[in-house]
């Protein structure tokens, strides 16, 4: 397969994308309307976008070693994931498409005059009507698309060849608006040419009329997009695309800047007649260099209106050329429906030229040829261009602050100009049509989410993973100066299980999810035994959901596990262990008490059955204030729609306390925590603790108690024994009760701020 140099394969694509229907039927009315310093701000600005993508596209080419095909769509898709720049590719596709028959429609735009009066005499009863010169603007484009479609059809070597010639007579035209102010006037309009220049225009320069100059003027300056869609016809593409890229704007723009010189030099008059919808009105700039005179005084203008036909050809071309090379990316990468996969195909099994691709995008530029209303159409398509150039803007500067090290291009470029490229882009969207704006990335989002879900099985991949990470390692910087403290505290827990035969983990997995799920941070860790790893009899749930540790000595490992320290100011402030016999919890929590971090120890986990009713066990403010807090979080954690939660703050009395006063405390204590909960006070009795909880938490879905017993941090042999013993024995008293989170504060929460 032949490829293409710098020149023929970016450059004149590009350069006659961009030197077309803009540059010579709407600039010279542009620059009548609004002046030479208003249309030269507009020139500048338009180009600041364009350069700023150039960047851009420059930063993203040259970290590549392979780009492959697609222009934009195949840069985009390395940086930002295949689900998020596949649909950018198929939001440029269709603007590439759109864009042929917009080319098309233009290539007919100076023909009417010439030749739709006669037309008119020779088939009077189909071009009599008021629409017959719509009628004749769509056949002459569609038969000049069926032209174009011949031409790509013999492939990219071929439609170059031509487009070679194309450029010939598109820079000798432009040459003829450069010295058209020293032809004779015998083949010039009488007072066309003044001695001055016109610095403002024929209407005094608002921002309103600003805006409007610029987008009919910006979508002259979009056409980089041609040589960039040729990527995967390039030998060099990683030079070739930037070189040309540049190249081309460069040029082109000194061509726009010394064309806005000489049409202020014309007569405002001459050139507008009136103004229809705010958009000037005026005659061609072919009738104006005297198209119409007698030969040979018709000599210029025909060689500008020949520069004219040249330049909408040659932009149809390079779109032709472009669209299907990006719809047979496209399929390959399995990004379109399975229905479109011929797309990617040939007509010759041996063939790589994108046939099928070539007559799909004759079919989308047909139907816009015929849609009646092209300038909503061409609307949409403009808006489209500006969503994927702001895009690739967006990609090269995400590149930059992620400071991944496999971002490494040769390019200089800096992340304020992709950065301004992005913000142009979507302000010039906005500036087109708001709500157009808004319903174009809408649509991009939901092809986004469709591709994300049925391609990519949800997994976003990209630049995103380090765009994340370097926001978060900078954020996690500033929590290193700034003390937590009560008021800001918040549950970063370590959980962890222990293999056993019941379901404790799962219900432990819970539990931990709910406490960090908005307002905290968790590591789960779960311990099996060495035997489990050689064995390799580990479930898949198990491997996707918990961080697996093999170990035969379980307390030991605990231990070690509380003590590590973690990034920033997000070490562990909490342990939820699950309780196994396998484990001396005892030693557990008398080191984790000593490293001033709370423990929730999880009883009964494998009888877990849901939140509906949570029942709090108030022995004292430095326990409770915790524990209430830990059932708000959960509270707040779980869907209310699915679960409706009810909180009880139960509270036994100690002989000698006064009802009322304990029931004004605890009801006084969640009305200034803003907590809602039913308070319970029940009386001093002589029965059994247990038995109390047993009749009135008996049927509760979790309690939330202090740990049994009274450990201290002495190191008494004969007291730790004692308390160890004892701890056994009254933990399994639990056994009969629903799930039990058992626990011991470090610290006095607040509760009121």
């Amino acid at each position: 397969m032949k490829k293409f140099g710098t020149f023929k394969g970016v450059f004149v694509p590009s350069t006659e994308a961009i030197l077309g229907t803009v540059l010579f039927l709407l600039l010279p009315a542009l620059t009548a309307d609004v002046g030479l310093f208003g249309i030269l701000m507009v020139i500048f600005l338009s180009h600041t976008v364009t350069v700023a993508t150039a960047f851009s596209i420059a930063d993203c080419a040259t970290n590549l070693n392979n780009i492959g095909g697609g222009g934009m769509y195949a840069l985009s898709k390395r940086s930002l994931g295949l689900s998020f720049g596949g649909s950018i590719g198929i939001q440029l596709f269709i603007a590439q498409a759109a864009s042929i028959g917009f080319y098309c429609t233009g290539f007919a735009e100076p023909l009417s005059p010439l030749f739709f009066p006669r037309i008119q005499q020779m088939f009077p009863e189909i071009f009599s009507n008021t629409d017959s010169i719509l009628l004749f603007k769509q056949l002459a484009a569609t038969a000049v698309l069926l032209l174009f479609f011949i031409i790509v059809m013999f492939g990219a070597d071929f439609t170059l060849k031509i487009q070679m010639l194309i450029l010939v007579i598109l820079f000798g035209s432009i040459a003829i608006i450069f010295f058209s102010p020293l032809i004779s006037t015998s083949f010039i309009q009488d007072g066309v040419f003044s001695q001055t220049l016109h610095l403002t225009g024929m209407r005094p320069l608002t921002v309103s009329l600003f805006i409007i100059t610029f987008t009919q003027f910006f979508p002259a300056v979009t056409g980089i997009d041609a040589g960039v869609g040729m990527s995967g016809e390039l030998a060099e593409p990683k030079k070739s695309l930037v070189r040309g890229t540049f190249l081309s704007i460069i040029i082109t723009m000194i061509v726009y800047i010394i064309s806005a010189f000489i049409f202020s030099l014309m007569t405002p008059q001459k050139i507008i007649f009136e103004h229809k919808d705010g958009l000037p009105m005026g005659n061609l700039l072919t009738d104006l260099l005297g198209s119409g005179n007698l030969f040979p005084y018709s000599i210029f203008g025909i060689i500008v209106l020949l520069g004219i036909l040249f330049a909408t050809s040659s932009s149809a071309l390079s779109c032709f050329m472009t669209a299907p090379r990006t719809a047979q990316s496209l399929s390959r990468d399995d990004v379109l429906p399975r229905f479109l996969s011929f797309l990617s195909k040939d007509f010759r099994s041996s063939g790589n030229e994108p046939r099928y691709a070539v007559m799909f995008t004759f079919m989308i530029a047909f139907t816009v040829i015929w849609i009646g209303n092209i300038n909503t159409a061409a609307m949409i398509v403009g808006i489209c261009y500006l969503v994927v150039y702001g895009w690739v803007n967006g990609s090269a500067f995400l590149e930059r602050i992620s400071q991944n090290p496999t971002f490494r291009p040769t390019s200089r470029g800096h992340w304020l100009i992709s950065f301004y490229g992005y913000v142009a882009s979507l302000s010039a969207i906005f500036i087109f049509s708001w709500q157009l704006g808004v319903l174009i990335i809408v649509l991009q989002f939901v092809i986004f989410r469709l591709i994300l879900k049925y391609k990519e099985e949800g997994k976003l991949e990209g630049v995103w993973w380090g765009v994340v990470y370097s926001f978060l390692i900078k954020i996690i910087n500033v929590l290193n100066g700034i003390v937590q403290g009560t008021k800001n505290w918040r549950p970063i827990v370590t959980a962890i299980s222990v293999k056993g035969a019941d379901k404790a983990p799962e219900t432990l997995e819970i539990i931990a999810r709910l406490l960090t799920q908005y307002k905290g941070f968790i590591h789960f860790h779960h311990i099996l035994s060495e035997k489990d790893e050689k064995n390799d009899q580990i479930d898949e749930e198990a491997r996707n959901n918990y961080g697996l540790i093999f170990s035969d000595d379980p307390t030991e490992t605990i231990l070690s596990m509380v003590q590590m320290n973690f990034y920033g100011n997000l070490s562990p402030n909490t342990v939820l262990l699950g309780y196994s016999k396998k484990i001396d919890t005892v030693k557990v929590i008398k080191k984790i008490l000593s490293l001033r971090k709370n423990i929730i120890l999880l009883k009964n986990g494998e009888k877990f059955s849901g939140f509906s009713e949570i029942d709090i066990w108030w022995r004292g403010e430095k326990n409770g204030n915790l524990m209430v807090l830990l059932a708000y979080i959960i509270h707040s954690s779980v869907d209310e729609k699915l679960n409706h939660i009810t909180i009880r703050i139960i509270r036994k009395l100690s002989e000698g306390e006064e009802e009322h006063e304990a029931r004004d405390e605890m009801t006084t204590l969640l009305s200034k925590a803003r907590i809602s909960g039913e308070v319970i006070i029940l009386p001093f009795t002589d029965e059994d603790f247990l038995q109390t909880v047993t009749e009135i938490s008996g049927k509760s879905n979790l309690i939330l108690m202090g740990i049994p017993g009274n450990y201290t941090d002495k190191s008494d042999r004969i007291l730790f024994n004692l308390n160890e013993f004892f701890f056994k024995k009254e933990i399994h008293k639990y056994d009969s009760l629903p799930p039990i989170l058992f626990v011991k504060s470090a610290i006095t929460h607040s509760l009121i701020e």
